[in-house]
Order: structure tokens, then C-alpha cells, then sequence
């Protein structure tokens, strides 16, 4: 597979098989990280879209100063603080998790790890508190969380992203896992037991 520079270089001239393969190589983290951003499967998949369209419509402005994919997740970020400022998200609930998303295909081989009924009514309840501990994160505090810590980006490729120095990348992490670990202190006895 060529590199993103070449395939950027004849999207640029017109190739639109070149501007399909960025999209193929990027969509799927575009989508992840739109749905981590949000909690909505359809506000996600209506973001990854218009996320691509404004890539391509811009693809002249990128100038390779950093990576493809942190220029798309920058794009992506901004979309949906735009979406956000736009809707109402502390009445939001997600209806369904990533695992569901993810693991769709895999559910027949884990329906044995799936059939103990407290366990899953047990997942089900930690999965709803974490979401409400996530919603009262400030924009940034999530974004960096979602980015730090489910899609595993550095702090340097977040900072690209978010267009902040590192130490200010950092220090947003550390304030969300500040106020996660406080607002879900009371699963804390029942991890350690």
C-alpha cells in the first residue's frame, strides 16, 4: 500500500481510487473515535461522513507537517464539538456499547461467557456509570480522555490533534481520571475485594 503522502499527492490531481484508499485506511479509528466521542452509534457513523467530506474538500490545505491520520482526527474532533455545540447531550444515552459494536460478528463464540446473568447485569450498571461520569467531563477533558486512554494516542499526537502544547494535553488527562476516579469511588472496594 502506498504511503499517505503519495496517495494524498493523486487525490490532489483527481485520482479519486487514491482519496478512497485514504478513506479505507482511516475510517474505521474515524468511526471509533466519533463513537467514543459522542456515545452514538448514528451521530458517529453521520460524523465519520461528513468528516470525509470536509477531508476532501480540504485536502489541499494539509501540509504534511504531521501524519494523515492525526489531520483527520483533528477534523474529527472539531465535528463533533460542532455537533455538540448543536445538540443536547446530557439527556444523550447511548444505545449501544463499542464492545457491541465491535464484537458483533464474535457474539456466537462468547455466548458461554455472556449466559452468567449477574454478571452481565453487573456489566451493564458499571457501563451506565462510567457514561454519566464521562458526561460531566468538561470537551476537552474527554476528548483527551477518549483519545489517551481508549484509543491510545500519545500525548504528543493528541496535542497535534487538539492543537494545545503537551503539558496542557497532560494536565486534561490528569483531570479526567481525576474526577472519573471520583465519581466512580464507589466501585473502589469492590475492584480491590
Amino acid at each position: 500500500m502506498e504511503n499517505d503522502l503519495e496517495l494524498i499527492k493523486r487525490a490532489r490531481e483527481g485520482d479519486n481510487l487514491a482519496f478512497r484508499e485514504l478513506v479505507e485506511a482511516n475510517k474505521r479509528n474515524v468511526f471509533y473515535l466519533a463513537f467514543d466521542l459522542t456515545g452514538s452509534r448514528e451521530d458517529a457513523e453521520d460524523i465519520s461522513q461528513e468528516v470525509f467530506i470536509k477531508a476532501f474538500r480540504s485536502l489541499n490545505k494539509f501540509q504534511g507537517e504531521s501524519k494523515f491520520s492525526t489531520w483527520i482526527y483533528r477534523i474529527t474532533v472539531n465535528t463533533c464539538f460542532s455537533l455538540k455545540s448543536k445538540k443536547w447531550y446530557s439527556a444523550l444515552k447511548p444505545e449501544e456499547n463499542m464492545t457491541d459494536i465491535i464484537d458483533k460478528d464474535n457474539r456466537k463464540s462468547n455466548e458461554n461467557a455472556d449466559s452468567n446473568p449477574e454478571r452481565k447485569t453487573n456489566s451493564g450498571f458499571i457501563k451506565n456509570h462510567l457514561q454519566k461520569a464521562m458526561r460531566k467531563l468538561s470537551e476537552r477533558e474527554h476528548s483527551v480522555f477518549v483519545m489517551r486512554n481508549m484509543r491510545e494516542l500519545l500525548f504528543d499526537e493528541i496535542a497535534k490533534v487538539l492543537q494545545l502544547h503537551p503539558g496542557t494535553v497532560r494536565k486534561f488527562n490528569f483531570r479526567a481520571l481525576q474526577k472519573l476516579r471520583k465519581e466512580l469511588s464507589f466501585y473502589k472496594n469492590e475492584f480491590e475485594g
